[in-house]
C-alpha cells in the first residue's frame, strides 16, 4: 500500500479531531441546558475538559519526547469515540461532566505529541508553513463542526454524539495507517544564529503565551456561556451554532493569510492590535441582542486567537529543543485559559447577569495586552534594524 505524506496527515488529522471536538462541544450544553443545568455547570463541562488537558498536557508532551509521539496520537482518538458512544445515553448532569474529565485527557494524549511530530519532520521556514497547514486544518473544523452540530441537534439531540463517534474511529484508523515514528529534525541543528540569540527572543514567546491565555478565555466563555444568552434571546440551536462557526470560518482565513507571511514573525504590533479587535468584539456582543452583530465580533475574536495562536505554537517549538516539552507548555497555557474563562465567566452569569462574562472578558484582556506590551518592549532594541524575524 503506497504511503500517504506526511503533509496530507498534518492537514486531514486534525480536521478530523476537531471536527469530532466541536461537534461535541456544542452538543452537550445544549443537552445540559435540556437538563436545566444551571451557568455554573454549563461553564464546569468546558472548564473540566480544558483542567485535564492544560494539568495533563505538561506531563504528555515529555512523555512524547520519551515515548514517541505514535503511541499517544493513536490513543486520542479511540478514547474520544467511547466518551462519545456514552454520551448518547447518559441523562443526567455529573455523568456528563464526568466525560469531560475524559475529554481532557484525551486532548492532552493528541495535541502535545502531534504538535511535536510536526516540528520532528521540519524545520525553519517549512516549519512555519506546516503549522499554518495545521492551524488551517483545525479551524475547518471549528467553522463547520458547530454549524453540523446544531443541524444534527435540531434532527434528534443524541444524534450528534453518534455522529462524532464514527469520524473519531474514522480518525483512529487513519493515524494508526499514517502516522510513524521519525527522528527530530532538528537533532544537531540550530535554526537560528544561537542559542543566546533564541534566549534575546523568548519575551516574544511569552508575550504569546499571555495572548493565547486570553483568546482562549474569551473562546471559553464564547462557547459554554453565549448557548444560555443565545437561548434567552430566542436564537436557535442551529443559528447558535452558525454564530459559533462564525469563530473558526475568521480563524481559517486568518490562518491562510499567516501561512503566507513571514512579515509577522517577531513583530509586536500584529499581536497587540489583533487583541485590540477582540477587546472591540467582547463590547459588540455585550451592547447586542442580534445574530447580525454576534457573527460580526464572534469573527474579530476569532481573528484574534488565531494570531495568538499561532504565535504561540510557532514560538514554542521554534525556539525551544525539547518539542514536546514546548508543544506541552503551549497547550497548558491555552487550556488554563480555557480553564478559567468557562467558570469564571459562569460565576459572573449566576450573581450578575448574562452579560456579565463579556464585561469579566475585556477587563481580562486590557490587563493582558498591558502585560504584553511591556514583555515586548523589553526585545524592541533586539529587532531593530533586523525586520523583526529569528
Amino acid at each position: 500500500m503506497a504511503r500517504i505524506d506526511e503533509k496530507y496527515v498534518i492537514g486531514l488529522t486534525p480536521f478530523g479531531m476537531d471536527l469530532v471536538l466541536t461537534i461535541y462541544y456544542l452538543a452537550a450544553p445544549l443537552v445540559l441546558i435540556e437538563l436545566k443545568a444551571s451557568p455554573v455547570e454549563l461553564g464546569l463541562v468546558g472548564t473540566i475538559t480544558s483542567f485535564l488537558q492544560m494539568s495533563m498536557a505538561n506531563f504528555m508532551g515529555p512523555l512524547s519526547d520519551r515515548l514517541g509521539r505514535r503511541k499517544l496520537i493513536i490513543a486520542a482518538p479511540l478514547l474520544f469515540t467511547v466518551s462519545c458512544l456514552l454520551m448518547t445515553r447518559v441523562n443526567r448532569i455529573p455523568v456528563i461532566l464526568a466525560l469531560s474529565a475524559v475529554n481532557g485527557l484525551c486532548l492532552s494524549l493528541f495535541w502535545p505529541s502531534f504538535q511535536a511530530w510536526i516540528a520532528d519532520l521540519l524545520t525553519g521556514v517549512e516549519l512555519a508553513r506546516q503549522i499554518g497547514t495545521f492551524n488551517m486544518s483545525w479551524t475547518a473544523a471549528y467553522f463547520s463542526g458547530p454549524v453540523l452540530s446544531g443541524l444534527l441537534y435540531g434532527l434528534r439531540p443524541r444524534l450528534p454524539f453518534y455522529v462524532a463517534a464514527a469520524i473519531s474511529l474514522v480518525v483512529f484508523f487513519f493515524v494508526y495507517a499514517t502516522v510513524r515514528v521519525t527522528k527530530t529534525a532538528t537533532a544537531g541543528k540550530e535554526d537560528m544564529s544561537g542559542k543566546e540569540k533564541a534566549s534575546r527572543f523568548r519575551p516574544y514567546l511569552y508575550a504569546a503565551w499571555v495572548g493565547n491565555f486570553v483568546s482562549f478565555f474569551l473562546l471559553g466563555n464564547l462557547r459554554y456561556q453565549f448557548p444560555k444568552l443565545a437561548r434567552e434571546l430566542n436564537i436557535s440551536p442551529q443559528m447558535i451554532g452558525v454564530l459559533l462557526g462564525c469563530i473558526g470560518f475568521s480563524q481559517f482565513f486568518g490562518f491562510l493569510i499567516l501561512r503566507r507571511s513571514e512579515g509577522w514573525h517577531f513583530k509586536r504590533f500584529h499581536l497587540l492590535g489583533a487583541q485590540l479587535l477582540a477587546w472591540a468584539g467582547m463590547a459588540v456582543i455585550f451592547l447586542s441582542s442580534h445574530p447580525l452583530p454576534f457573527a460580526l465580533a464572534f469573527m474579530m475574536i476569532g481573528l484574534t486567537s488565531c494570531v495568538t495562536y499561532y504565535s504561540s505554537l510557532f514560538y514554542a517549538v521554534h525556539l525551544g529543543e525539547k518539542k514536546g516539552r514546548m508543544a506541552g507548555l503551549h497547550e497548558s497555557i491555552l487550556g488554563s485559559g480555557a480553564v478559567l474563562g468557562p467558570i469564571l465567566g459562569g460565576v459572573a452569569a449566576q450573581f450578575t447577569g448574562l452579560r456579565a462574562p463579556y464585561v469579566l472578558c475585556i477587563i481580562v484582556l486590557s490587563i493582558a495586552w498591558v502585560v504584553e506590551f511591556l514583555l515586548m518592549k523589553r526585545c524592541e532594541a533586539c529587532v531593530l534594524g533586523k525586520g523583526g524575524n529569528v
